[in-house]
């Protein structure tokens, strides 16, 4: 009777190889297969270098995005793809929900994005329960008193949740859905978690033709493929290369991609509220000092994101929880000095106390001059409270890059373009980066073109790069806009 309940893994060392070939035992011990998953100089004292078609460095939202759309698709089975973040991914993609509470790091996807991720499969493997539809938004002025209404859609019949323009999704909720949907499927997709990358080079510079698995033309001369060297030891080369690593890409470093843009010398402070009523519309407010925007989620949750000079979101995020709750309610609706008056008094080190009863006066005084009436509500619901330990700050900043290309390399996401969030649509930015890239990808698998080929990633650039800087232009011009606080300014944006 066999001992061997089958199959074993192990590695045989030789000589001064730097890895050996790895043996795999069958079920009886008269069989043996060997696979060679690796190449190696024997006389090198450097890790052995593994192949990849596609090698993309960060597993962020776009990052897992991008390789589970390329999992779902025919055109790219056979290819080995590799993911690679510094996160513990495995434990992001087993994460199960709090019961009682949202957590404050969310995302807005437009219903565009939602249709491509169903299309992919990917938008299942999340908890649904925990998105919410959003069909209204309410945008006000404090100083030039302007309001927009904006509504799903303009008939009287009613929006059903399908047609909903946007979703809002907590990014743990997302990023673990896109991972479970990679880890189901069958494609070639290797997850390098809790890695660093400590090395990109360009390689050899010639194409390496005994690379299995691959479709590069076969004993031609190529561009240098990189080479990722990472820290747990190991070496991929890649005839692509895709930077979704966020506003400091080491892939742009190692590209050579210049970057411009400026600071907005603000930061983002987001929190999860618990709201006095259920909500489905998403509010926001232009105040001097930033914008404060709520968006909702389901059972009278919401996140709260509110831009913030760098010593008034220090403040905020010191107060007590109760005297913080008691100041967003008042950001929504008193006009600017007052609130001024109320940030100045917990400068001064009241008790919480005082800062919820000033807040609570003004607030009621406020509510008897400007009547609003249920059906043209302007206002969110009051806050009731916000979660404990969940105020949390980033700075903001515009970014921009000469080119979302370089020789086998590309850009998606923030690793291209950064914008203010006051929109809603860093995200959308990179999923729609997505959809352009697996597209031409897909076109040149199928037409047997290099996917790394200078030719084929120069139609990303030329799709991409206008439109990207287009919508970060447009959001910039209104970060300026509504934060000038000089009455004529005021006054014409009202209109």
């Amino acid at each position: 009777m066999s001992l061997y309940k089958g199959p074993i893994r192990i590695c045989l060392s030789s000589g001064r190889s730097a890895i050996s070939p790895q043996l795999v035992f069958a079920r009886s011990p008269s069989v043996w297969r060997i696979w060679r998953r690796y190449s190696h100089d024997s006389t090198s004292s450097l890790p052995p270098i593994e192949h990849y078609d596609v090698a993309i460095v960060g597993g962020g939202p776009v990052g897992c995005a991008l390789a589970g759309t390329l999992s779902s698709m025919q055109a790219f089975e056979g290819m080995r793809i590799a993911l690679i973040d510094p996160g513990r991914l495995s434990v992001t993609r087993q994460w199960k929900p709090p019961l009682d509470v949202y957590l404050s790091r969310t995302l807005q996807i437009t219903a565009r994005n939602k249709r491509f991720l169903e299309k992919c499969g990917l938008w299942v493997r999340c908890y649904t329960d925990r998105v919410q539809p959003c069909n209204r938004a309410v945008v006000t002025d404090a100083l030039g008193h302007g309001t927009v209404d904006l509504a799903a859609s303009g008939t009287t019949r009613p929006v059903l949740p399908e047609e909903s323009v946007a979703y809002m999704i907590e990014t743990k909720n997302f990023v673990s859905g896109l991972l479970q949907s990679i880890h189901n499927t069958d494609a070639n997709i290797d997850l390098f978690e809790r890695v660093k990358v400590v090395e990109i080079d360009g390689g050899s510079g010639r194409a390496n033709n005994e690379t299995a698995n691959t479709t590069a033309d076969r004993g031609s001369l190529a561009p240098s493929l990189p080479v990722i060297s990472l820290s747990c030891k190991r070496r991929l080369r890649a005839r692509l290369l895709i930077g979704a690593d966020g506003v400091n890409s080491c892939v742009r470093k190692y590209a050579g991609i210049g970057t411009y843009g400026t600071e907005y010398s603000q930061f983002g402070l987001v929190a999860t509220l618990c709201l006095e009523d259920l909500n489905s519309t998403a509010y926001q407010r232009f105040l001097p000092t930033g914008p404060i925007a709520m968006l909702p989620f389901p059972g009278g949750f919401a996140n709260l994101v509110w831009s913030l000079d760098q010593n008034l979101v220090q403040l905020l995020k010191t107060v007590p929880e109760g005297a913080f709750t008691s100041l967003a309610n008042a950001a929504f609706r008193l006009p600017a000095y007052e609130l001024e008056y109320l940030y100045g008094l917990a400068r001064t080190g009241v008790s919480e106390s005082e800062i919820i009863a000033e807040a609570k006066w003004r607030l009621e005084v406020f509510d008897r001059s400007r009547p609003i009436q249920p059906s043209s509500r302007l206002f969110p619901p009051a806050i009731a409270a916000t979660s404990p330990r969940s105020r949390i700050s980033f700075p903001l900043r515009m970014r921009m890059v000469d080119s979302l290309i370089a020789n086998r390399v590309a850009l998606v996401g923030d690793a291209g373009h950064v914008m203010h969030p006051l929109a809603g649509q860093g995200l959308n930015m990179g999923l729609e980066d997505v959809q352009c890239l697996v597209d031409i990808l897909e076109h040149a698998v199928l037409t047997g073109e290099d996917i790394g080929a200078r030719s084929v990633l120069s139609r990303y650039n030329k799709q991409r790069y206008v439109r990207n800087l287009a919508m970060q232009g447009i959001v910039d011009k209104t970060w300026h806009i509504f934060g000038a606080s000089i009455p004529p300014v005021a006054a014409v944006r009202s209109q």
